[in-house]
């Protein structure tokens, strides 16, 4: 007979047992003599003790948990239970009573012996429980690891992503400048060319109107005003010069400025393995950043200003100024 027989047995007994309606034993009013065996008050608290483990493995879903023997044993006491109980119940005398209690402590210790009363107070339920925790225990280390894992690998990609999409931000940024630069430069060689020929123009028309200042008949006035034409023109221009080349230098600054922030921002996530001591790392990944997000408007230069152009400006026009005759008041 399997198990599952065992135990179908097991629970149509007992279900007949409860239809004797044995929970009114404890209110019998019955006199039993003292004997060698349970009296009547440790016969109701044997009968409490097998009824509640009876149906706490009912409710705890636990009849599965013993063994083929423990049923095969129960089985046989607990038949014997229900036929000593079911007499007892027609004729409540001493010798009938004699009869039950030792059937009834018999369950009692076979309950117990078995494991049955763990089992009804949830030690069923413990164990299945006990076995998911532990599973879930398990899969959750196993996803702690998983998200270390996960974790550090995260760790060393983001650092070169950030560090590329800065290097590629700063890049882009200098490719602008470049063309910039460009154009700044192509501005001032043309500005600087022209400035060159309307120099050559003004020396010459100096060279002319010395020349003229050495004929005594020759009017020299419309001469030197053609001079002081030219210089004023002069001025402008070398301004314009120096604006342009000014701002050309000031580009090709900012373009240096840029590659050097990308080239920076590329080995950024290298810092981190040049040195163990904290400290230290902090210090050489704190003056990467500092290098990285300053602007670079905020770098100290001294460029050209346009004021020494004009400063060499207006001494060039003093020093013609004194190589014009001067007249006479007679």
């Amino acid at each position: 007979m399997s198990k599952q027989t065992r135990i179908n047995r097991c629970k149509a007994l007992y279900e007949q047992f409860l239809t004797l309606n044995p929970r009114e034993f404890e209110t019998w009013p019955i006199a039993i003599a003292d004997f060698d065996g349970l009296s009547f008050d440790e016969s109701k608290k044997s009968m409490r003790f097998i009824l509640d483990t009876m149906d706490g493995l009912t409710a705890n879903d636990a009849w599965d948990d013993l063994s083929w023997h423990a049923y095969n044993s129960i089985e046989n006491v607990l038949q014997a239970v229900y036929n000593s109980y079911a007499a007892l119940k027609s004729s409540r005398d001493q010798s009938t009573f004699q009869n039950f209690a030792p059937q009834l402590d018999s369950l009692a210790y076979h309950l117990r012996m078995f494991g049955a009363t763990s089992l009804a107070l949830g030690g069923a339920t413990l164990e299945r429980t006990s076995a998911a925790v532990t599973s879930e225990l398990e899969r959750l280390t196993q996803a702690r690891v998983e998200v270390e894992r996960l974790r550090d690998e995260v760790k060393t990609l983001i650092a070169p992503a950030v560090a590329g999409s800065l290097s590629e931000a700063f890049t882009a940024r200098k490719s602008v400048l470049l063309a910039g630069r460009i154009v700044w430069g192509v501005l001032a060689l043309l500005v600087g060319g022209y400035c060159v020929h309307a120099t050559y123009g003004f020396a010459s028309a100096v060279g002319d109107a010395l020349i003229a200042a050495k004929q005594p008949t020759a009017s020299t006035d419309v001469m030197w005003a053609s001079v002081l034409l030219r210089s004023v023109v002069l001025l402008p221009l070398y301004a314009a010069f120096g604006f342009s080349f000014s701002q050309y230098k000031k580009e090709r600054d900012f373009e240096e400025e840029y590659a050097h922030k990308a080239a920076v921002a590329t080995s950024l996530p290298n810092y981190g393995d040049l040195t163990r001591e904290p400290a230290v790392r902090d210090q050489i990944v704190t003056g990467a950043t500092n290098v990285i997000f300053s602007a670079p408007t905020t770098r100290r230069a001294d460029p050209e200003r346009s004021d020494k152009v004009i400063g060499s400006m207006k001494e060039l026009l003093d020093s013609v100024g004194k190589l014009l005759p001067k007249r006479s008041d007679g």
